[in-house]
């Protein structure tokens, strides 16, 4: 989506018990849009590491051990490995001129279902923060399945009850991530106490999880357009959480995760697949990290979007809700470059910059 034209209609201030809100509507014009979705891996050439851009930053230019000694394997701008049987792959993105003698954090960036590593590392902005800031990002595939509605398969990850083959046959998706963060300590400068993650809708799902099930491992998890699909563990120890919504979302309602439902058969019987949605999963998240109080103390009210959470909780954590009033599936500050229902996620056109304010909330967190 290259040309959009965004008109301002209206602004609306909505007072209720959960804070003030407002909103803005998007009309926009698809221009002609073209875009490149990331091919699938056994189509990969050699041309295509010529082509590789400081976007999809290969591992050459720092200090990795040699080829024949890395613990994957290399396939085009992929790092590969075989877990459970199956190829998992992912991206990493090293910023040029990185001081590889300090210690830096590790972002893990999970791409929503339908979607994959390239258009997430195009769409979130991670790429940029990490070379402004000094980090190193990880961009995980999930793996594809076809629901009878998809036209073709689509990537996805075992979030809990959503979504896809990846949910419904229990993928280790868990295992795996857990595996590549292990990887990069190993070969990378990178201070295990400042591991952190994100993601985009089924993967900020898959994120949370992360959080539940591996918070030994990750710092802090902030994430856009999704909640906690599953049922919390007892080995969770809180850490802070930070969940980015769009009032206007029309795929994973603020109100509700209704809508997801049909990505896995499993949850048309389980109520809490429909309850979920942006408020419950602040005060469920509130509730885990053994915070006080019954109403948010945090509450910073900006023109576009709104900040509020629990700070008083358990291990110095914290949880927080971003709510950005105009904001529909995709509240990144960019359009989703990818084609068929990309089309109809625009970004906030930068207005709302949600992965730098998703940054600070992370970055303040170590282990």
């Amino acid at each position: 989506m290259k040309k959009i034209s965004l008109i301002l209609i209206t602004f609306l201030l909505i007072t209720g018990a959960s804070g003030s809100y407002g909103y803005f509507l998007y009309i926009y014009d698809n221009d002609n849009s073209s875009s490149e979705d990331a091919i699938a891996r056994d189509e990969i050439v050699e041309e295509e590491q010529s082509e590789t851009s400081q976007n999809q930053t290969v591992s050459n230019e720092t200090e990795e051990p040699e080829e024949e000694n890395l613990p994957f394997e290399i396939v085009g701008i992929y790092n590969c490995i075989e877990h459970d049987s199956e190829q998992r792959c992912w991206q990493v993105h090293i910023p040029d001129g990185l001081d590889t003698s300090v210690p830096v954090p590790l972002i893990v960036d999970i791409h929503g279902y339908a979607s994959n590593s390239t258009n997430q590392r195009a769409l979130s902005d991670f790429d940029s923060i990490a070379d402004e800031f000094g980090a190193i990002v990880l961009y995980p595939d999930g793996l594809t399945s076809q629901n009878p509605w998809d036209t073709e398969a689509q990537q996805g990850w075992n979030a809990g009850w959503c979504c896809g083959r990846p949910a419904s046959e229990n993928i280790d998706d868990l295992g795996f991530i857990e595996e590549i963060v292990s990887i990069s300590l190993q070969i990378y400068n990178i201070d295990s106490d400042k591991i952190y993650a994100s993601g985009w809708s089924n993967g900020c799902a898959m994120a949370q999880r992360l959080a539940m099930e591996s918070s030994h491992i990750f710092a802090a998890v902030g994430c856009m357009s999704f909640y906690l699909l599953m049922t919390p563990v007892n080995t969770y120890s809180p850490i802070p959480i930070m969940e980015v919504h769009g009032f206007l979302d029309q795929v994973v309602l603020y109100e509700s995760s209704v809508l997801s439902v049909p990505t896995n058969p499993e949850s048309w019987t389980d109520p809490e697949a429909v309850q979920t949605g942006a408020i419950e999963n602040l005060y469920e998240w509130a509730d885990l990290n053994g915070c006080t109080g019954l109403t948010p103390d945090y509450n910073d009210q900006q023109p576009l979007y709104s900040i509020q959470g629990f700070s008083n909780c358990e291990n110095n954590s914290q949880v927080r809700l971003m709510t950005i009033f105009g904001a529909q599936h995709n509240p990144y500050a960019k359009d989703y470059a990818g084609e068929g229902l990309g089309m109809l996620l625009p970004g906030t056109q930068g207005l709302v910059q949600s992965s730098y304010v998703v940054w600070d909330f992370l970055s303040q967190f170590s282990k």
